[in-house]
């Protein structure tokens, strides 16, 4: 028979890999500027795409507070809803209104991913922790790979349209939605609905007898008591996380590296339409791209199990900022995707690294999704507050947000060397005084 968590982990795999499935993205701003809508480039890059990055930081707080609430199930089923959702309207709607609801709808769409990607703490036994990661991680990776490959090879072909790309990604979202509700429901949260201690059950416990992990008690408590219990728990993780200065620099790091590759993807369909507008190439190979891209991200993640130790992220993040620099000021667009490529692959190795080295400061299981969701969480307002300047507050044109994004970069690598830096002298200095005692 089928273990549970085995079961859980395919079932959730099944999930990620369908709703990874969007061949439609990496050619979305060659379909939006297209013959089916009338906007141009500058309110795509004003009035369209900073919404969705608003929405998903507004909705992402709400999210991450009622997702545990909600015992995670019914927040990944809206998920698969709200991508329905996103392409129904991208499909049957042509206004500028109607393109900014979708962003909005787009915004919940990428918020709701928390779910899925914690859900595993709260179902799993935390032994499994580890692989079930993995394997989430691999489906997600494997769905965003055949996105690439198959919109390339069908655009190349001209078996589809830009616009016909989108009825796969659709019925993906159906699919998706539909292996949500096969997910066995979660009868306990990590900090709402916990589980009571044995040893302490009273006249007001309930067993939930169906739980795989064994007859799991939960107390009947108001909600205002579920509230503060929770509220003091989430508060005294996060205080004793944040306190370790190894876990406050990596979630820096993290929280930076997370903004500044968003921002980039976010926009480089722009720029490299741009690029070939000037270049007078045609061809666009933006499916090939992003399946290059995810494959060479998950080797990147890869190698952090053989060079994270002795790596440092200062020369990384400079690497970075020197390729979307070239990837702008080329004007070939073949060099832009070889730029965003190195700067995709890096982002990986450094944000798989920056999360293993946070969870090795953690000594509590449950910390691991609130500490992944705070960081996210504050990477997405970095990279809120990039859009309110570099393009709603500057109106800089593509090219120059990317030589700000460029600089970030190098200004961040700087920032991690020179800590590093002080940090260095400060240990050198400390061994001398006690040598010197």
């Amino acid at each position: 028979m089928m273990e549970e968590w085995v079961k859980i982990t395919l079932i959730l795999c099944a999930f990620g890999t369908l709703r990874e499935i969007r061949p439609s993205e990496p050619f979305v701003t060659e379909f939006l500027l297209g013959e089916w809508r009338n906007i141009t480039e500058h309110q795509l890059n004003q009035e369209v795409y900073p919404v969705g990055t608003y929405s998903y930081l507004a909705q992402l707080i709400l999210v991450f507070l009622i997702t545990d609430f909600l015992r995670f199930k019914p927040v990944i089923i809206i998920s698969g809803l709200s991508g329905i959702s996103v392409y129904a309207v991208l499909l049957w709607t042509e206004s500028l209104q109607w393109l900014q609801v979708s962003q909005f709808l787009y915004g919940m769409y990428m918020a709701t991913e928390v779910a899925y990607l914690t859900y595993i703490y709260a179902k799993v036994d935390s032994a499994k922790y580890a692989l079930v990661s993995s394997y989430t991680r691999i489906a997600s990776l494997t769905g965003r790979f055949l996105s690439g490959v198959s919109s390339q090879l069908l655009i190349h072909f001209e078996l589809m349209d830009y616009r016909d790309l989108n009825y796969i990604t659709f019925t993906a979202q159906i699919l998706a939605s539909f292996w949500a509700f096969w997910l066995p429901s979660v009868p306990y949260g990590i900090y709402f609905h916990r589980r009571s201690n044995s040893n302490s059950v009273t006249a007001d416990v309930i067993a939930i007898k169906d739980n795989p992990l064994g007859a799991i008690k939960l107390e009947k408590r108001s909600l205002r008591s579920n509230v503060g219990e929770a509220s003091t728990l989430i508060a005294r993780h996060a205080r004793s996380a944040y306190s370790r200065p190894t876990v406050l620099a990596w979630s820096a790091l993290y929280a930076v590296a997370l903004a500044l590759f968003v921002q980039a993807q976010t926009y480089v369909q722009l720029l490299w339409k741009y690029i070939q507008e000037e270049s007078d190439s045609p061809v666009a190979y933006n499916g090939a791209v992003e399946a290059i891209q995810t494959l060479l991200g998950a080797f990147g993640a890869f190698l952090t199990s053989y060079f994270a130790r002795g790596v440092l992220p200062a020369p990384i993040m400079a690497i970075q900022g020197v390729a979307v620099f070239l990837a702008t000021v080329i004007p070939n667009v073949f060099v832009s995707y070889a730029g965003y490529v190195v700067m995709g692959m890096l982002y990986h190795f450094t944000i798989t690294m920056a999360s293993a080295k946070i969870a090795s400061q953690l000594s509590d299981e449950s910390c691991f999704g609130l500490i992944f969701g705070i960081n996210t969480l504050i990477g997405t307002g970095l990279q809120s507050i990039l859009t309110a300047i570099l393009i709603q507050g500057l109106h800089l044109p593509i090219t120059s947000q990317y030589y700000s994004l460029s600089g970030l970069f190098l200004l961040a690598a700087s920032c991690w060397i020179l800590v590093w830096a002080v940090k260095n002298c400060a240990q050198k200095k400390s061994i001398q005084i006690s040598m010197e005692k």
